[in-house]
């Protein structure tokens, strides 16, 4: 692999960030302060759009900590999967994916589906009624983490599932600011 070519090929598509491998919460201050610098200090300066990108940036992380079925067998809080940040025709994006379960793939997607098909009004209501629910017994966060990527993104959710194995999907969802 030329690493030069695809710095290249990465710069042309608007990449600001890719990350594959083990995420950590320790992780999220350094590159989040890294990406806060680059967007803030950039052509544009936009302090509002670093917040955004910075925080989707950690739910992002977050979930895949929490949810990818991929964990080093060393630390359990270590869990790998994908983050790129971007900018494209003057919005930013930030993807994130990893490998989960199959079996909670219907359920997430109809979540997904149910929160992408929401305005800002609608998901503010939402966001409200689901901070003051009782979580259930294998939920780590009542889904808030979802709410919150789609109350600051400027389009729908986009999001998909591509089958692995018997077992497994690799989840992909992309925020827009």
């Amino acid at each position: 692999m030329n690493l030069y070519d695809y710095k290249q090929e990465l710069d042309q598509e608007g990449i600001l960030l890719s990350f594959s491998g083990p995420m950590t919460h320790e992780m999220i201050e350094g590159v989040g302060r890294a990406i806060r610098v680059k967007i803030e200090g950039g052509e544009d300066g936009d302090k509002k759009a670093a917040l955004k990108v910075f925080s989707i940036f950690v739910e992002q992380v977050e979930n895949v900590i929490r949810y990818s079925v991929e964990k080093d067998h060393v630390d359990s809080n270590m869990s790998f999967g994908i983050i790129v940040i971007g900018k494209k025709d003057g919005h930013f994006y930030i993807i994130g994916g990893n490998k989960i379960e199959t079996e909670k793939q219907q359920t997430l997607e109809s979540y997904l589906e149910q929160l992408a098909a929401m305005n800002k009004d609608e998901l503010k209501v939402f966001y409200k009624k689901r901070r003051r629910a009782e979580r259930s017994g294998d939920s780590k966060g009542a889904g808030i983490g979802f709410i919150e990527m789609a109350r600051k993104s400027s389009q729908p959710l986009e999001f998909n599932f591509q089958k692995v194995d018997d077992i497994h999907s690799f989840f992909t969802i992309k925020i827009t600011i």
